[in-house]
């Protein structure tokens, strides 16, 4: 039995290795599906570090390549925006060597796609090979993945590797990718990424490389871009659902559950119209649990206007349940006031101590007003009450016993109201870098 189960052993491990032997047969049935893009503008210095024209997009006059692939029989084909960016006019390669005009149908910024269709005669009865789209969620790390593009202009090409992580954020807007280590070069934007089964779980978008090493990949996932080539296709826009609120990661003081803290909320969402305020931390969204801000923001914005998100929310330890009618997303969305926070601290911090920085006696800390609001903590004594509770310089104080900080004044009048009431302890809600959360702490008498 022993011989056996060591010869069964042997020909499943033989079989491994014969069925990842070559990947002939799968690139000879993708293959078709993908294309070569050329605009009449644009080839990245062969100096740039970044293949990406998103971060460096100062292109003038020459040549463009790219890649793309068809996601409908008619002709449409999904590529990214900054491949075609302003360009004059587009031209498609097929694998079989015709060359086609096409147009752009719609574009979205924001994750850097853009879809195109090819011009056919009406009495033509072309049809094009389309790819199918996987489900990127349910991807692992270690999966191997095959990466197709046009590198430098060359022609096709196929490359092989691995997921190497998943949900990277890499400076690109709010957008989260998948990392591999198979070649993404110049040339190669807009390609697809596909996994095993022949489905697309990705799009080619950016590589990053360092002082000539091997560049490390990123690829936009393809639940994103089958949802936005599908609003494009349809609306020649991205539709967005919007409820109006930025929120954080942050614990709840009362119950100690955890959940994101409503940062900010528009006055004209429906979110406040129907009673949610700052400082209200949602615990679960539609019975999911609120652990995953990312998560949630794409769940979000991939909702239809006027569909409904179930909320479970703890106001002032409270639990209540609310019914969201989702918006459309308006032009002056918000900004996550996290990031604003984020960003002004290494602005300010920087600044000379005596520029509009206000000492708070009473909690041993120098403040100076943050943008978009509240107060930022720019130095703090040993012996603050602060310094015990979690909190550093360059974190945040939004609020002071649930009302807004929006001056130092502001601030000062709550801790007077505290004193008033024999010295008792203020709420803070504070914004750090990686949570935002409530403490109590209590006010120092003037010879403390």
């Amino acid at each position: 039995m022993r011989y056996f189960l060591i010869l069964l052993g042997f020909f499943i491990s033989a079989h491994h290795a014969m069925a990842v032997e070559s990947y002939a047969d799968l690139v000879e049935r993708l293959i078709p599906s993908v294309v070569n893009i050329s605009t009449e503008n644009t080839i990245i210095d062969e100096t740039e570090k970044v293949d990406n024209l998103m971060l460096n997009p100062e292109l003038k006059g020459r040549e463009s390549l790219g890649s793309g692939f068809f996601i409908r029989r008619d002709g449409y084909i999904l590529t990214n925006y900054h491949v075609v960016k302003e360009a004059k006019t587009v031209s498609v390669i097929t694998n079989d060597g015709k060359n086609y005009a096409a147009k752009i149908i719609g574009s979205d910024v924001a994750s850097d796609l853009t879809v195109l269709k090819i011009d056919i005669q009406k009495d033509a009865k072309e049809e094009f090979q389309p790819i199918n789209f996987g489900n990127a969620d349910v991807s692992r790390i270690g999966d191997i993945v095959l990466t197709f593009g046009n590198p430098y202009g060359l022609g096709a090409s196929v490359s092989q590797g691995i997921i190497s992580a998943k949900s990277r954020s890499i400076g690109l807007g709010e957008q989260q990718y998948i990392q591999t280590d198979a070649a993404i070069n110049q040339g190669n934007s807009g390609g697809p990424m596909f996994n095993l089964d022949g489905e697309v779980i990705g799009i080619n978008t950016a590589v990053f490389k360092m002082n000539g090493a091997t560049g490390v990949g990123f690829a936009l996932p393809s639940n994103i871009a089958n949802w936005i080539s599908t609003q494009l296709i349809s609306y020649g826009k991205v539709k967005r659902g919007w409820i109006g609120i930025n929120v954080a990661a942050g614990i709840d003081k009362y119950t100690g559950k955890s959940g994101f803290v409503i940062t900010e909320i528009d006055e004209e969402s429906n979110a406040y119209k129907d009673g949610l305020r700052v400082g209200d931390i949602i615990i679960a969204y539609n019975d999911k649990v609120a652990s995953d801000i990312n998560a949630f923001a794409i769940f979000t914005e991939t909702m239809e206007p006027g569909q409904t998100l179930r909320l479970k929310i703890l106001s002032l330890g409270e639990e209540i349940k609310k019914t969201i009618h989702v918006q459309d997303m308006p032009s002056h969305t918000l900004k996550d006031v996290t990031n604003k926070a984020l960003e002004e601290t290494a602005k300010y911090y920087h600044q000379d101590a005596d520029n509009d920085v206000f000492y708070v006696s009473e909690l041993n800390i120098a403040v100076k007003e943050a943008k978009p609001r509240g107060l930022m903590i720019v130095k703090m004594e040993r012996k603050s009450p602060l310094s015990d509770k979690g909190i550093k310089e360059g974190d945040v104080i939004l609020e002071a016993d649930r009302a807004e900080v929006y001056s130092v004044d502001n601030l000062l009048e709550n801790i007077r109201n505290a004193i008033v009431d024999d010295f008792r302890p203020i709420s803070l809600l504070i914004q750090s870098l990686d949570n935002t959360f409530y403490v109590d702490v209590k006010v120092l008498a003037e010879d403390d």
